[in-house]
């Protein structure tokens, strides 16, 4: 292979395309306005495009293989000619004649030794570069808005078509290594040096499935078109897990310094994503004994039953100390006050405000504000709604008090409130899977959840480097 000969290739088509295009647009190289400007950045770009297709090209031939016979995986191939094929490359799309071998045994086989070289395999029409591309900004766009974006900014312009056709072939590959990937992949992950706190959260956010499902609200009562009570979708319960480093900022209070994500798609009993949550916490438990970084272990919930039972069945979870966040207890002590004292009120307010704070600082104050909604819910003449409203905070407060250690917490520089979770159940899912008219299957919807979470953890140049050796071992 000769560098000269491709660099050749490449600059002799830049110069004759960029020549030709000022030329056809009557480019004046002596004057310069905005227009002249953007004229000359076109054609250059245009130049680079077809010198960089030019260059493949020679590339790619120059290093193609052609022998009488050659030898794959222990069978012995016989050269039959040339093939031609397109392939979609970061600068467009170009066409190569590559050699093509047979083997008559077992019916026969063809092997390209162009196409193994780059890990192309049978019905790939695009590079690992271009898919890789697509593969992360499908992490934040869906296909029509990737391919409007390539279409301005990039060099290569897939088809909306060949976008989803990427997701759907090496998402579907990416998901069925996931196991390997994440294991691969949070092994090497450097925990912070400022390291204190490790904290294990979860939370869930509804997703818009393409199936049937009971429709939502009233039932029509009067005559309609659609007699129908139910629809072809229902919403169910996607589930997003992080793992939080923390240390203490310059006023030694709790900082985070890096989180982790892992999500999965609406499942029975979320068995899969349980499995997935367990394997990122112990494996980023094993890095802090690794790097012999002695941590506290902190598992922050919402108080939801089927956290609070994963918590006590799973032998791992056992081991963290688990709170319930601190600004969803709060969500529960404003409801009581307004059960109470009605919604607006400066009653409502000083008795909320007055709680909000001793819940950080003196320990017994659950059961102090237990105490107080009874008496209240005793001595005040409230309607059903409101009594039935504040015996169902009496009943979260009763039922988790244990869990409301905060002035523990706080005294010891560890964060009460799962803020990073809440967050990533809105940027990991709600933004990417619940824009307007988005409908999903649990399988391709997936395959997108996978890959946002590689990319929000800041993994996925790792990860997709073990995806290529996965796939070249398999």
């Amino acid at each position: 292979m000769s560098l000269d000969n491709i660099l050749n290739a490449a600059v002799d088509n830049f110069k004759q395309t960029l020549y030709s295009f000022c030329q056809n647009n009557g480019t004046v190289l002596d004057k310069i306005d905005s227009g002249s400007f953007a004229v000359m950045t076109k054609g250059l770009m245009e130049a680079a495009k077809q010198a960089g297709r030019t260059g493949l090209c020679t590339y790619l031939k120059e290093n193609d293989t052609v022998a009488a016979n050659i030898a794959h995986n222990g069978t012995t191939f016989r050269f039959k000619g040339t093939s031609a094929k397109e392939l979609l490359t970061l600068f467009g799309t170009i066409s190569i004649d590559r050699a093509m071998y047979y083997n008559e045994i077992e019916g026969g086989s063809y092997y390209f030794p162009l196409d193994n070289a780059i890990s192309i395999e049978k019905n790939d029409f695009a590079t690992l570069e271009v898919r890789e591309m697509i593969l992360f900004a499908t992490a934040s766009c869906v296909p029509a808005e990737l391919h409007s974006i390539l279409k301005k900014c990039s060099l290569c312009n897939p088809s909306t078509t060949a976008i989803q056709n990427i997701i759907n072939k090496d998402g579907q590959a990416i998901e069925e290594y996931s196991k390997q990937l994440s294991t691969n992949v949070f092994q090497t992950v450097v925990v912070p040096q400022q390291t204190c706190a490790i904290v294990a959260s979860l939370d869930g956010a509804n997703v818009l499935l393409r199936e049937a499902g009971a429709k939502k609200g009233r039932k029509n009562i009067r005559p309609v078109e659609q007699k129908n009570q139910s629809t072809s979708t229902s919403y169910h319960n996607a589930m997003v897990g992080a793992v939080s480093f923390y240390g203490s900022d310059t006023e030694n209070k709790p900082k985070r310094l890096e989180s982790l994500y892992i999500a999965r798609m609406p499942q029975e009993k979320t068995v899969t994503f349980k499995e997935d949550f367990e394997r990122m916490v112990t494996q980023m438990e094993n890095n802090c004994n690794e790097q012999k970084i002695p941590v506290i272990k902190v598992l922050l919930t919402d108080a939801h039953l089927m956290i609070k039972g994963f918590a006590k069945e799973n032998k791992k979870l056992q081991e963290y100390e688990m709170l319930v966040d601190f600004f969803h207890t709060t969500e529960h002590l404003s409801r009581a006050a307004e059960a109470i004292f009605g919604k607006n009120t400066d009653l409502s307010q000083h008795w909320y405000d007055k709680w909000r704070e001793k819940m950080k600082s003196e320990r017994d104050t659950p059961a102090a504000i237990i105490r107080s909604m009874k008496g209240y819910l005793t001595r005040c003449k409230l309607s059903a709604n409101r009594k039935k409203e504040l015996c169902t905070e009496i009943t979260f407060f009763r039922k988790n008090k244990h869990l409301m250690k905060y002035p523990d917490f706080i005294a010891r520089n560890l964060p009460i409130g799962s803020g990073p979770i809440e967050a990533a159940a809105k940027t990991i899912i709600k933004q990417r899977m619940c824009r307007s008219g988005m409908r999903w299957t649990r399988e391709k919807g997936q395959y997108v959840l996978t890959i946002r979470a590689f990319v929000q953890s800041g993994l996925w140049d790792s990860v997709w480097n073990n995806y290529k050796k996965l796939r070249i071992a398999s």
